[in-house]
């Protein structure tokens, strides 16, 4: 996450360090901003010094971080080119354990900043302990080529896919929880740059292998809003980041629904985004200031840990009387691949009683950065510099939100087109529309 005064910015977290968009590999082909050796230590001198000054734990996690700097400073000064001294900065800050701060390539800048990335034009994940295919992207090589929602990945270039993840995970550092860990190692694994072609071999619902090559491309990941009623009679609105430019869609989304009995927010795939933004949207659905968030920066980390309790966080509230715009009952749909912002509001709105939840535990990569910091060259590091909890204190980061209902895709599910969490969605705001009617008709 992330926060550029006055207003914090969520980051997200997850497509920058490969987590929720398993799909995309962020190209690091193209022009380069040419560092000479001197160059490239002075960048390495400044970010460490950065991160040592302020990033939001001042014991760091446990991390002996002196001692990272001097394990590091070698491998910048024998790296190769830039794309390598670029990668072992990288892996520096990965030393955190934190999903949150990094440093990224000019290239891999500019393609986050474009909102696009290399796919391989389908997003896998885990189901029933299996590599699968969770959903395809329209119109791309991958559908073009038969893949479909609940095959089996069992080889990529002609390896088995359990062995390509063992040989990559020891290449991946913890970040800050399993869940992100595990995606990070896939997403490695399926990485690749545009020029590579990607070969995987599948297994279909009848057992048969099924064997694709195509070339990669270049999709974009631009946020959308997207907005349905339901056959249900509830309405649905799906958004992948908590970007400003969605601020109006949302409100006019959220005011075109709001005469339906119930509302399913869809933010399965929601990688985080800026703090203003999910503050502007969590207020559509509160009509008296409310308690949303608290955040605690490196000082107030510190005070905290001396007096062994939070009287020096700050506290966010939402909300006023008459700018709620839907009171009816809400139901948030996360997984895995929910991070960020998108923990912080669906936790706000959890604790406030607002919303259930409903789906898998989120991500838990919950840290803010404060503003890009830009190197000579054109390299970008940003730094964890605030601490989150929700509104009851619970902690977010390493931990996540936890749904009141679990309901997880299974390979058959994906066969069939079924979505599990949109059903249990659905039948929760069943249940609470029949227990309001019985409560009336007492």
């Amino acid at each position: 996450m992330k926060h550029a005064p006055p207003s914090f910015v969520y980051r997200n977290a997850i497509f920058a360090v490969l987590i929720l968009a398993l799909a995309f590999a962020v190209a690091t082909s193209g022009t380069s901003h040419s560092l000479s050796p001197k160059d490239r230590e002075q960048v390495f001198e400044k970010v460490w010094k950065d991160v040592d000054e302020h990033y939001y734990d001042p014991e760091f996690g446990g991390v002996k971080w002196q001692e990272v700097h001097q394990r590091y400073l070698p491998l910048v000064q024998a790296a190769k080119d830039d794309k390598d001294f670029y990668s072992i900065v990288d892996r520096m800050t990965a030393e955190l354990h934190d999903a949150h701060t990094r440093f990224s390539s000019p290239e891999q800048w500019e393609n986050r900043k474009k909102h696009q990335g290399v796919s391989i034009g389908f997003r896998a994940g885990y189901a029933e302990d299996k590599v699968v295919v969770l959903d395809v992207f329209p119109d791309s090589n991958a559908a073009h080529a038969g893949i479909q929602p609940g095959m089996i990945v069992t080889a990529l270039d002609g390896q088995p896919i359990a062995e390509r993840l063992a040989e990559v995970k020891p290449k991946v550092l913890p970040s800050s929880t399993e869940r992100v860990t595990k995606l990070r190692i896939l997403s490695t694994v399926f990485a690749g740059s545009l020029e590579t072609p990607f070969a995987a071999s599948f297994e279909g619902a009848d057992g048969s292998s099924f064997d694709v090559k195509f070339v990669r491309q270049t999709l974009s990941t631009e946020p959308r809003v997207t907005v349905a009623k339901l056959s249900s009679g509830f309405g649905y609105i799906r958004f992948d980041e908590f970007h400003p430019s969605l601020v109006k869609d949302f409100k006019t989304a959220v005011e075109n629904l709001r005469a339906t009995p119930g509302l399913i927010l869809d933010l399965r795939r929601n990688r985080g985004g800026v703090g203003a933004t999910l503050e502007a949207m969590a207020a559509l659905f509160f009509d008296s200031k409310t308690l949303f968030e608290r955040r605690m920066s490196r000082k107030q980390v510190t005070a905290s840990e001396r007096g062994g309790h939070h009287a020096e966080e700050k506290q966010v509230f939402v909300g006023k009387k008459g700018a709620q715009i839907y009171s009816g009952p809400v139901v948030i749909l996360v997984s895995e691949y929910s991070a960020s912002a998108t923990e912080v509001f669906s936790a706000g709105m959890q604790d406030s009683g607002r919303a259930k939840l409903v789906g898998s535990t989120s991500c838990g990569c919950v840290l803010g950065i404060t503003h890009d910091r830009v190197m000579k060259g054109g390299g970008v590091l940003e730094i964890s510099e605030v601490l989150w909890f929700s509104p009851k204190d619970r902690k977010l980061e390493g931990e996540g939100v936890i749904p009141d209902t679990v309901a997880v895709p299974t390979i058959a599910s994906l066969r069939e087109k079924r979505d599990l969490a949109l059903e249990a969605g659905e039948k929760m705001l069943q249940e609470q529309a029949a227990a309001k009617q019985a409560a009336a008709s007492r």
